[in-house]
Protein backbone atom coordinates (compact mmCIF):
# COMPACT_ATOMS: atom_id res chain seq x y z
CA UNK A 1 0.00 0.00 0.00
CA UNK A 2 2.75 2.46 0.99
CA UNK A 3 4.72 1.51 -2.12
CA UNK A 4 1.71 2.33 -4.28
CA UNK A 5 1.23 5.69 -2.56
CA UNK A 6 4.92 6.54 -2.96
CA UNK A 7 4.87 5.49 -6.62
CA UNK A 8 1.79 7.64 -7.23
CA UNK A 9 3.45 10.57 -5.47
CA UNK A 10 6.58 10.24 -7.62
CA UNK A 11 4.47 9.96 -10.76
CA UNK A 12 2.52 13.09 -9.84
CA UNK A 13 5.69 15.04 -9.01
CA UNK A 14 7.28 13.97 -12.29
CA UNK A 15 4.19 15.09 -14.22
CA UNK A 16 4.16 18.45 -12.43
CA UNK A 17 7.89 18.90 -13.06
CA UNK A 18 7.46 18.09 -16.77
CA UNK A 19 4.59 20.56 -17.06
CA UNK A 20 6.50 23.27 -15.18
CA UNK A 21 9.51 22.95 -17.48
CA UNK A 22 7.28 23.70 -20.47
CA UNK A 23 6.24 27.05 -18.99
CA UNK A 24 8.09 30.35 -19.20
CA UNK A 25 11.12 30.72 -16.88
CA UNK A 26 9.22 33.14 -14.63
CA UNK A 27 6.30 30.75 -14.20
CA UNK A 28 8.62 27.80 -13.67
CA UNK A 29 10.62 29.57 -10.95
CA UNK A 30 7.41 30.74 -9.29
CA UNK A 31 6.02 27.21 -9.24
CA UNK A 32 9.26 25.89 -7.76
CA UNK A 33 9.06 28.58 -5.10
CA UNK A 34 5.46 27.64 -4.28
CA UNK A 35 6.46 23.99 -3.97
CA UNK A 36 9.28 24.89 -1.62
CA UNK A 37 6.93 27.12 0.36
CA UNK A 38 4.45 24.28 0.87
CA UNK A 39 7.20 22.07 2.27
CA UNK A 40 8.40 24.88 4.54
CA UNK A 41 4.87 25.54 5.81
CA UNK A 42 4.55 21.88 6.79
CA UNK A 43 7.87 21.94 8.66
CA UNK A 44 7.09 25.26 10.31
CA UNK A 45 3.69 24.02 11.46
CA UNK A 46 5.29 21.01 13.14
CA UNK A 47 7.93 23.18 14.80
CA UNK A 48 5.26 25.61 15.99
CA UNK A 49 3.27 22.78 17.49
CA UNK A 50 6.35 21.45 19.30
CA UNK A 51 7.26 24.89 20.68
CA UNK A 52 3.76 25.24 22.16
CA UNK A 53 4.35 22.15 24.25
CA UNK A 54 6.74 24.23 26.39
CA UNK A 55 6.38 27.92 25.43
CA UNK A 56 8.81 29.03 28.18
CA UNK A 57 11.66 26.95 26.72
CA UNK A 58 14.01 29.25 24.74
CA UNK A 59 14.54 28.40 21.11
CA UNK A 60 17.86 26.59 20.52
CA UNK A 61 20.71 28.84 19.42
CA UNK A 62 18.81 32.04 20.28
CA UNK A 63 20.58 33.94 23.08
CA UNK A 64 18.48 37.06 22.54
CA UNK A 65 15.09 36.66 24.32
CA UNK A 66 13.34 38.65 21.59
CA UNK A 67 14.78 36.45 18.87
CA UNK A 68 13.87 33.36 20.90
CA UNK A 69 10.30 34.62 21.15
CA UNK A 70 10.16 34.95 17.36
CA UNK A 71 10.89 31.23 17.07
CA UNK A 72 8.30 30.25 19.70
CA UNK A 73 5.23 31.33 17.74
CA UNK A 74 1.95 29.63 16.96
CA UNK A 75 1.93 26.84 14.36
CA UNK A 76 0.31 29.12 11.77
CA UNK A 77 2.88 31.89 12.18
CA UNK A 78 5.75 29.40 12.12
CA UNK A 79 4.25 27.81 9.01
CA UNK A 80 4.14 31.25 7.35
CA UNK A 81 7.72 32.08 8.35
CA UNK A 82 9.19 28.83 7.12
CA UNK A 83 7.08 28.91 3.97
CA UNK A 84 8.73 32.25 3.15
CA UNK A 85 12.17 30.85 4.02
CA UNK A 86 12.03 27.66 1.94
CA UNK A 87 9.85 29.09 -0.82
CA UNK A 88 12.09 32.09 -1.45
CA UNK A 89 15.17 29.87 -1.32
CA UNK A 90 13.75 27.40 -3.85
CA UNK A 91 12.52 30.14 -6.17
CA UNK A 92 15.75 32.13 -6.00
CA UNK A 93 17.84 29.01 -6.55
CA UNK A 94 15.87 28.18 -9.69
CA UNK A 95 16.02 31.77 -10.98
CA UNK A 96 19.76 32.12 -10.36
CA UNK A 97 20.40 28.78 -12.02
CA UNK A 98 18.37 29.87 -15.05
CA UNK A 99 20.24 33.17 -15.34
CA UNK A 100 23.59 31.35 -15.11
CA UNK A 101 22.70 28.82 -17.83
CA UNK A 102 22.19 25.93 -15.47
CA UNK A 103 25.37 26.41 -13.46
CA UNK A 104 25.00 25.02 -9.95
CA UNK A 105 27.80 26.06 -7.61
CA UNK A 106 28.51 27.51 -4.17
CA UNK A 107 28.10 31.11 -5.34
CA UNK A 108 24.58 30.46 -6.57
CA UNK A 109 23.66 28.61 -3.39
CA UNK A 110 24.96 31.45 -1.23
CA UNK A 111 23.12 34.11 -3.22
CA UNK A 112 19.84 32.22 -2.85
CA UNK A 113 20.45 31.71 0.87
CA UNK A 114 21.20 35.41 1.35
CA UNK A 115 17.87 36.35 -0.22
CA UNK A 116 15.88 33.74 1.69
CA UNK A 117 17.58 34.67 4.97
CA UNK A 118 16.75 38.33 4.46
CA UNK A 119 13.12 37.48 3.62
CA UNK A 120 12.82 35.23 6.67
CA UNK A 121 14.31 37.93 8.89
CA UNK A 122 11.73 40.44 7.64
CA UNK A 123 8.62 38.28 7.88
CA UNK A 124 9.52 36.71 11.23
CA UNK A 125 10.40 40.01 12.90
CA UNK A 126 13.99 38.99 13.60
CA UNK A 127 15.28 42.05 11.74
CA UNK A 128 13.74 44.37 14.35
CA UNK A 129 14.63 42.03 17.21
CA UNK A 130 18.34 42.47 16.48
CA UNK A 131 18.09 46.17 17.36
CA UNK A 132 19.87 47.27 14.18
CA UNK A 133 16.92 48.45 12.16
CA UNK A 134 15.00 46.50 9.53
CA UNK A 135 17.39 46.76 6.58
CA UNK A 136 20.65 46.16 8.51
CA UNK A 137 18.95 43.28 10.31
CA UNK A 138 17.88 41.73 7.00
CA UNK A 139 21.39 42.11 5.58
CA UNK A 140 23.11 40.61 8.63
CA UNK A 141 20.70 37.67 8.73
CA UNK A 142 21.14 37.12 5.00
CA UNK A 143 24.92 37.12 5.39
CA UNK A 144 24.70 34.53 8.20
CA UNK A 145 22.45 32.31 6.10
CA UNK A 146 24.75 32.65 3.08
CA UNK A 147 27.86 31.74 5.08
CA UNK A 148 26.13 28.74 6.63
CA UNK A 149 24.93 27.55 3.21
CA UNK A 150 28.41 28.02 1.75
CA UNK A 151 29.93 25.88 4.51
CA UNK A 152 27.26 23.19 4.07
CA UNK A 153 27.74 23.22 0.30
CA UNK A 154 31.49 22.79 0.57
CA UNK A 155 31.11 19.93 3.05
CA UNK A 156 28.61 18.24 0.75
CA UNK A 157 30.93 18.78 -2.20
CA UNK A 158 33.81 17.17 -0.30
CA UNK A 159 31.68 14.17 0.69
CA UNK A 160 29.66 13.72 -2.45
CA UNK A 161 31.80 14.81 -5.37
CA UNK A 162 32.49 17.92 -7.41
CA UNK A 163 30.18 20.61 -8.69
CA UNK A 164 27.65 19.43 -11.24
CA UNK A 165 27.86 21.78 -14.19
CA UNK A 166 26.57 21.00 -17.70
CA UNK A 167 30.18 20.50 -18.78
CA UNK A 168 30.97 17.94 -16.08
CA UNK A 169 27.64 16.21 -16.66
CA UNK A 170 28.62 15.67 -20.31
CA UNK A 171 31.80 13.88 -19.19
CA UNK A 172 29.77 11.19 -17.40
CA UNK A 173 27.05 10.39 -19.96
CA UNK A 174 28.26 6.87 -20.71
CA UNK A 175 29.27 6.22 -17.09
CA UNK A 176 25.76 7.07 -15.93
CA UNK A 177 24.32 4.93 -18.69
CA UNK A 178 26.39 1.95 -17.57
CA UNK A 179 25.40 2.35 -13.91
CA UNK A 180 21.76 2.77 -14.88
CA UNK A 181 21.89 -0.38 -17.00
CA UNK A 182 23.31 -2.35 -14.06
CA UNK A 183 20.96 -0.79 -11.50
CA UNK A 184 23.88 0.76 -9.63
CA UNK A 185 22.91 4.44 -9.84
CA UNK A 186 23.75 4.96 -6.16
CA UNK A 187 27.46 4.72 -7.02
CA UNK A 188 27.27 7.66 -9.44
CA UNK A 189 28.56 10.07 -6.81
CA UNK A 190 31.50 7.77 -6.08
CA UNK A 191 32.49 7.83 -9.76
CA UNK A 192 32.21 11.62 -9.95
CA UNK A 193 34.02 12.18 -6.65
CA UNK A 194 36.96 10.12 -7.90
CA UNK A 195 36.74 11.68 -11.40
CA UNK A 196 36.14 8.35 -13.13
CA UNK A 197 34.63 9.89 -16.25
CA UNK A 198 33.74 8.30 -19.60
CA UNK A 199 37.38 8.43 -20.68
CA UNK A 200 38.30 6.18 -17.75
CA UNK A 201 35.83 3.42 -18.56
CA UNK A 202 38.23 1.32 -20.69
CA UNK A 203 40.87 1.61 -17.93
CA UNK A 204 38.76 0.58 -14.92
CA UNK A 205 40.09 -2.27 -12.81
CA UNK A 206 39.53 -3.89 -9.42
CA UNK A 207 41.86 -1.52 -7.62
CA UNK A 208 40.28 1.68 -8.94
CA UNK A 209 36.80 0.50 -7.93
CA UNK A 210 38.07 -0.49 -4.49
CA UNK A 211 39.46 3.02 -4.06
CA UNK A 212 35.91 4.28 -4.67
CA UNK A 213 34.74 2.02 -1.81
CA UNK A 214 32.42 0.10 -4.13
CA UNK A 215 31.52 -3.35 -2.67
CA UNK A 216 32.70 -6.61 -4.22
CA UNK A 217 29.38 -7.56 -5.84
CA UNK A 218 28.87 -4.30 -7.74
CA UNK A 219 32.57 -4.30 -8.65
CA UNK A 220 32.16 -7.67 -10.36
CA UNK A 221 29.11 -6.45 -12.29
CA UNK A 222 30.87 -3.28 -13.41
CA UNK A 223 34.06 -5.05 -14.48
CA UNK A 224 32.10 -7.71 -16.34
CA UNK A 225 30.22 -4.98 -18.19
CA UNK A 226 33.45 -3.13 -18.94
CA UNK A 227 35.06 -6.30 -20.33
CA UNK A 228 32.04 -6.90 -22.55
CA UNK A 229 31.63 -3.45 -24.02
CA UNK A 230 34.34 -0.93 -23.14
CA UNK A 231 37.85 -2.42 -23.18
CA UNK A 232 38.48 -1.50 -26.82
CA UNK A 233 36.05 1.42 -26.85
CA UNK A 234 37.04 5.02 -27.58
CA UNK A 235 34.78 7.66 -26.01
CA UNK A 236 33.48 10.37 -28.37
CA UNK A 237 34.85 13.90 -27.91
CA UNK A 238 33.16 16.02 -25.24
CA UNK A 239 31.29 19.04 -26.64
CA UNK A 240 33.12 22.31 -25.97
CA UNK A 241 30.01 24.30 -25.03
CA UNK A 242 27.22 22.25 -23.50
CA UNK A 243 23.97 24.08 -22.60
CA UNK A 244 21.95 23.19 -19.50
CA UNK A 245 20.46 19.72 -19.60
CA UNK A 246 22.52 18.75 -22.66
CA UNK A 247 23.70 15.42 -21.27
CA UNK A 248 20.79 13.65 -22.94
CA UNK A 249 21.38 15.58 -26.15
CA UNK A 250 25.07 14.68 -26.16
CA UNK A 251 24.09 11.05 -25.71
CA UNK A 252 21.58 11.02 -28.55
CA UNK A 253 24.03 12.75 -30.92
CA UNK A 254 26.97 10.48 -30.13
CA UNK A 255 28.43 8.49 -33.01
CA UNK A 256 29.61 5.68 -30.72
CA UNK A 257 26.74 3.59 -29.36
CA UNK A 258 26.92 1.13 -26.49
CA UNK A 259 24.18 -0.72 -24.60
CA UNK A 260 25.05 1.29 -21.48
CA UNK A 261 24.82 4.68 -23.09
CA UNK A 262 22.04 4.23 -25.61
CA UNK A 263 19.92 1.72 -23.70
CA UNK A 264 20.13 -0.81 -26.53
CA UNK A 265 21.11 -4.43 -26.87
CA UNK A 266 24.44 -5.79 -28.08
CA UNK A 267 23.56 -5.22 -31.74
CA UNK A 268 24.79 -1.60 -32.03
CA UNK A 269 28.14 -2.59 -30.53
CA UNK A 270 28.51 -5.45 -32.98
CA UNK A 271 27.68 -3.16 -35.90
CA UNK A 272 30.32 -0.66 -34.74
CA UNK A 273 32.89 -3.39 -34.45
CA UNK A 274 31.94 -4.73 -37.87
CA UNK A 275 32.45 -1.32 -39.43
CA UNK A 276 35.85 -1.09 -37.76
CA UNK A 277 36.88 -4.49 -39.12
CA UNK A 278 35.72 -3.56 -42.63
CA UNK A 279 37.82 -0.41 -42.48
Amino acid sequence: MFDQIDAKRKETMAAIDTWARKQSPVVECALIGVGGGVQGAFIGGIMGGMSKMDPNQPAPGMANPQQSMMMNQSPLIMARNFAVLTGSNAGLTAAIKKMRNGKDDVQGAMMASFGSGAAFSLVSGMANAQGQGVVPGMVSTGVVFALMQGAIYQIGKALGGGEKTPETEAEYVYTKGMLNTLGLNKYEKAFMKNQLSDRCLPLLNESSLQDCKIPAGPRLLILNHIDAYYRSWTPPPIPVAVPAGAATSALSNSTVLTPAAAGTTEQPVKSCCAKKNQA
